[in-house]
């Protein structure tokens, strides 16, 4: 029996996937023709430690953290599929001892920069996962302001479908979408980004600028949106 062709939602999906594998080749292959950007080891990654969790300082966050790294950090980190670790504690406590590379302006959470996670062994032993709730807010709407400051001010989107979605998961999408957009350029001339929780996936379209897609395991053979982020051109 012959399968059914994708639906135009996951035609769309497919497209955002396969743009992004092509991103993260395009990265390893950076390392043939720089010397200046190491080899990611297999294992490369990012650790942030959170006191507590909200969205907007999550988001601006994350943000902040991916714009401060200089290339010959990010461009492993991108080349390992920008993988990061969300372990819970408090920064105030860290510092002595594991001394964090990027805080949060509230202090809540604190950014370890890419390196081999057996580096981080000890601070990964001294903290559990992040957990948080299942249920967020939906809808919700925040406006974000990101400390670009260009002259003419932008306003970019990221929506989020919320229902069901423990906040770990929260934050390894969203953070893969926001790190990925940031390094790649997309955020520069942003000034304020609008958050908003929705119940359910909108419908993608040809004017979102990223989606953040991973496989679905049930069916296998379909794609899943998380996150949408919409940059105006």
């Amino acid at each position: 029996m012959t399968a059914p062709p994708p639906t135009l939602e996951q035609r769309l999906l497919r497209i955002h996937l396969d743009a992004r594998l092509a991103r993260v080749r395009q990265a390893r292959s950076l390392h043939r023709t720089h010397d200046d950007y190491p080899v990611p080891a297999p294992d490369t990654g990012v650790i942030a430690v959170l006191r507590t969790f909200d969205p907007a300082t999550f988001v601006t966050s994350a943000h902040a953290f991916a714009s401060a790294l200089p290339p010959s950090r990010s461009a492993p980190w991108y080349a390992a599929w920008t993988r990061t670790i969300f372990l819970a504690g408090d920064p105030a406590n860290l510092a002595t001892r594991h001394p964090f590379d990027h805080v949060s302006p509230d202090g809540s959470i604190a950014w370890y920069a890419p390196a081999p996670l057996p580096s981080r062994e000890g601070l990964r032993r001294l903290l559990r996962p992040f957990r948080g709730p299942r249920a967020l807010p939906a809808p919700r709407t925040q406006q974000i302001p990101l400390p670009n400051g260009p002259a003419t001010p932008m306003t970019a989107r990221l929506d989020i479908p919320v229902t069901a979605l423990p906040v770990e998961a929260y934050l390894i999408h969203v953070n893969h979408l926001i790190a990925e957009a940031t390094l790649d350029g997309l955020l520069t001339k942003v000034t304020h980004l609008r958050l908003t929780h929705v119940p359910h996936p909108p419908d993608p379209t040809t004017s979102h600028t990223r989606i953040r897609v991973t496989p679905d395991p049930t069916p296998a053979d379909r794609l899943r949106p998380h996150a949408y982020l919409t940059v105006p051109s």
